[in-house]
């Protein structure tokens, strides 16, 4: 088995190893001190401890940065979303890239992705990151292949092995802590909070969606687009275009936030700031954790009181009153069957729509014989 040794020195690290020196039997060591961090040792010990092969075309001699200012910079452009090239897009360009931009794609080894993902786990990179960076890797080099650039990947698709992932159960509130809340919010912000909890829809689109996609003769709303760090982008999936029913109480909430709106036009924002411009989310959640502060509601996970939390509880609360439909529940919020075999998405009949939508509404408005007295006056949502 071939081997080497890194060492740590002040100004890079020591790289040593062994190469044939010419005599028959005979084999030097050899050794170079690489600037750069670990994973720049790591790479350069790879690509001595195994030469690459003389290539007879000329096709192939690109590098690696080549490429990806090229092909992989118009694969991007054409298939990856604004949310994608942001997070997914930093992955690359903080630890792919620096790692293998000056190699020659056509001699990148296994053995050089097998000194990547240790470099990453040097920096302390979790597995769930590392597994993300692999799965690019993966399309990154079977573009390679299928453009006749490299002859074969270098990359195992099974790097990792396959584990059974936990499952983390979602923090939601319950009917009447949604109520609850719904009366603590700052009054512009409660038509907002009702949309969310009552269509199930996320944040983004929510914040899309303009006053044109709202048909109060037909009570439905238009999932259309999505807001994404102040810009417009697609929803998330094809299934996430859809319509959604208003149940009265929304019907109503909408009808109301209209008339005190500024921006009242078919192409304006429904949530709207001061500018025009949707709500800042920042502001929003804040607004948010204050009301559950406000409610004595307090999670144990620092991120469960998010924006996220209200598309939970949408869910949870169609799952109940819905007997268990799963089926149901997904169609609700726009997710694809969660069952890989399901060649196709389950979606619901119109009609059926409507009737969760009212059911969602039922669960949450419709209180018990006796009300529920909070600072000595019952709650209500007007």
């Amino acid at each position: 088995m071939k081997q080497g040794y890194i060492e740590k020195r002040k100004d890079g690290h020591l790289v040593r190893w062994r190469e044939d020196d010419g005599l028959k039997g005979k084999r030097k060591q050899v050794s170079k001190v690489v600037k750069g961090d670990y994973g720049a040792a790591l790479a350069f010990l790879a690509e001595r401890l195994n030469p690459p092969k003389v290539e007879e075309s000329a096709i192939r001699e690109r590098t690696f940065g080549s490429y990806m200012q090229n092909e992989w910079a118009q694969y991007v452009r054409e298939n990856w979303k604004s949310s994608t090239q942001v997070t997914q897009g930093s992955l690359v360009r903080r630890h792919i890239v620096p790692f293998f931009e000056e190699m020659l794609v056509s001699r990148i080894a296994a053995s050089h992705i097998t000194a990547f993902h240790a470099a990453l786990e040097k920096k302390g990179l979790g597995k769930k990151t590392r597994r993300l960076a692999h799965s690019i890797l993966v399309t990154m080099f079977g573009l390679l292949v299928d453009d006749g650039i490299i002859k074969g990947s270098p990359i195992k698709r099974r790097f990792f092995k396959k584990e059974k992932k936990r499952k983390i159960e979602k923090p939601a509130l319950t009917e009447q802590q949604l109520v609850q809340l719904l009366n603590t919010v700052p009054h512009h912000y409660k038509s907002f909070f009702m949309v969310l909890a009552l269509t199930g829809i996320r944040t983004g689109e929510a914040l899309g969606l303009r006053w044109e996609d709202i048909d109060f003769a037909t009570r439905t709303l238009q999932v259309k687009r999505a807001i994404y760090r102040g810009n417009e982008t697609s929803p998330k999936t094809e299934d996430s275009v859809r319509d959604r029913p208003l149940c009265q109480q929304l019907y109503e909430s909408l009808l109301h936030h209209r008339v005190l709106a500024l921006y009242k036009a078919p192409q304006d924002y429904v949530f709207a700031s001061s500018t025009g411009r949707p709500f800042q989310p920042d502001q929003v959640r804040k607004a948010l954790k204050a009301a559950l502060r406000g409610i004595g509601v307090k999670f144990e996970m620092a991120r469960a009181s998010g924006l996220h939390l209200l598309r939970h509880t949408s869910a949870s609360i169609v799952y109940k009153h819905t007997n268990g439909d799963v089926l149901m529940t997904q169609q609700w919020l726009g997710h694809s069957s969660p069952k890989e075999t399901l060649e196709t998405y389950a979606h619901l009949p119109a009609d059926q729509s409507q009737k969760t939508a009212e059911r969602l509404a039922q669960g949450i408005f419709v209180q018990p014989e006796t009300p529920e007295v909070v600072d000595g006056s019952v709650i209500s949502v007007h």
